[in-house]
């Protein structure tokens, strides 16, 4: 039995209506099931017809796509944060997925001080951005105490911003353990997830805003 003429006509319009579609959504999730159910249409219309090529293009179009949607999905499943961080998520970095989150922690380096050792030198550069995830630091300018740093707050971000070196002594009044995201892995974040690399240094700019409304 031979298919009606308007049914081949209608798949291949649906298709250009899709695609159509496509051009105009601007969320990667809806634009890739759209061009996958435009593609689906297609590819019923080159079954009908016996044109193989346009099925095989059109499926392994198809796939991509669907392979994407998948990714999408995956990137939103909510991730299970250690008990140990969860604060420091809720209070400092809740403006990240909690997947972004934990791809952004493991990058870090775990470091500890004990109590009088320096986390930087006044004028002296070094080579990361530091939070403290345990203990309490003092930061001393000209030998004065400043003020104190504990739990979630970062150090030297302002080299990290601006570049600029460290302003002032911040040394370990207890000991402490503190998380270390290195410059390098820094920039290389730039090219891998920058959408997470600018939340990062809202972050930062939070943080560094505090202090100087706090302090100055």
């Amino acid at each position: 039995m031979q298919t009606p003429l308007t049914t081949i006509v209608i798949l291949q319009n649906v298709y250009f209506i899709g695609t159509a579609i496509g051009f105009i959504i601007k969320e990667i999730f809806w634009l890739r099931l759209v061009l996958i159910v435009a593609g689906l249409c297609m590819i019923a219309r080159g079954i009908i017809l016996q044109d193989y090529v346009i099925v095989f293009w059109m499926s392994l179009f198809g796939v991509i796509n669907l392979v994407q949607v998948i990714r999408i999905l995956l990137e939103k499943k909510e991730v299970h944060i250690d008990a140990g961080i969860l604060d420091l998520y809720k209070k400092i970095f809740i403006e990240m997925k909690t997947r972004e989150f934990m791809i952004f922690w493991k990058m870090g380096e775990e470091k500890r001080l004990h109590k009088g050792q320096f986390v930087c030198h006044d004028n002296v550069q070094i080579d990361g951005v530091i939070q403290i995830v345990d203990g309490t630091a003092v930061v001393k300018k000209n030998d004065k105490v400043v003020t104190h740093l504990t739990r979630g707050y970062f150090v030297a971000e302002m080299q990290y911003l601006m570049d600029e070196k460290p302003s002032a002594d911040v040394i370990a009044e207890t000991d402490m353990r503190l998380i270390v995201w290195k410059h390098s892995k820094l920039r290389r974040l730039k090219e891998t997830y920058p959408d997470l690399l600018n939340k990062f240094h809202l972050i930062l700019s939070k943080d560094l805003t505090y202090k100087l409304k706090r302090y100055l």
